[in-house]
């Protein structure tokens, strides 16, 4: 099961739409799904590891995905979910 982490700030624009995004998936797919404030003290060690300098930021299993929304296929691409047959 994949794990993903949104880091955001609460200032973000954007942020809202990620966090949609992915709680979309999940009620989809399986996988663990977390949110952190980087100006949490997780969030400033999750950014200092990852070196994330704007949000919305998506870690899937431990590695930095995407800065900024991604598009509904990318994210299920980084969950290792196989698009449906056409």
């Amino acid at each position: 099961m994949a794990n993903v982490t949104l880091v955001y700030s609460t200032s973000c624009g954007a942020c809202p739409a990620a966090k949609e995004l992915w709680k979309g998936l999940r009620i989809k797919h399986s996988f663990s799904y977390r949110e952190i404030d980087i100006l949490s003290p997780d969030g400033q060690e999750l950014a200092d590891r990852h070196a994330i300098r704007a949000t919305p930021a998506s870690i899937v299993d431990g590695k930095l995905k995407f800065i900024g929304v991604p598009s509904r296929e990318s994210a299920e691409k980084a969950l290792g979910v196989r698009p449906p047959d056409k």
